[in-house]
């Protein structure tokens, strides 16, 4: 009782910048290493020799993942509060109209509930998604390029690298309250 009576309070803009701009440098910083991780994975047969500066669909991929975890973990209003902020935020940083950036959230979601099917691990489906958005598959070993399906043990090493984009939700909402 008394830990939630003295937790910091944050207003909900401030959190979208501290969102928006922790997954940027995350991706600014992060991307040329996992792009070298990926193109250097042991379970491709050949290397798939993605640049480090094609993070954009990789940027998407964990901004939808993340918006998908943050409805999960926040209430309704709040949640909805917080998403319409980012949106905006993310559409600001990328020279992009509200509309665009709905748009493409709506059809990356919509992918990736659908490659991840019948599984509602954010997770998971932001590993798929980056899996065939970058189209990965061609460069396995003949029976998992058949099945364009990732390898299992490919996923489980991608899953773990994704992990770290992630917005720790248990951490913040230990730390800080809310406010309009």
């Amino acid at each position: 009782m008394l830990r939630t009576i003295f937790k910091k309070k944050v207003n909900e803009d401030k959190l979208a910048n501290v969102l928006i701009n922790s997954l940027v440098h995350a991706m600014e910083v992060g991307f040329p290493d996992i792009s070298e991780l990926i193109n250097n994975d042991k379970d491709f047969v050949e290397k798939p020799n993605i640049s480090p500066e094609d993070y954009d669909r990789f940027m998407l991929i964990l901004f939808v993942g993340n918006l998908k975890i943050m409805e999960k973990r926040l209430e309704g209003e709040q949640a909805d509060r917080l998403k319409e902020l980012l949106i905006e935020k993310f559409s600001t940083l990328y020279n992009l109209k509200v509309s665009q950036t709905k748009d493409h959230i709506k059809s990356y979601s919509s992918f990736m509930s659908k490659i991840n099917y019948p599984s509602k691990n954010a997770l998971y489906a932001m590993s798929k998604c980056i899996f065939h958005k970058y189209n990965l598959a061609s460069y396995q070993e003949e029976y998992f390029k058949d099945m364009n399906t990732p390898n299992p043990k490919f996923l489980k090493r991608l899953n773990n690298i994704v992990e770290k984009f992630v917005w720790d939700w248990d951490y913040f909402l230990s730390k800080y309250n809310f406010v309009s």
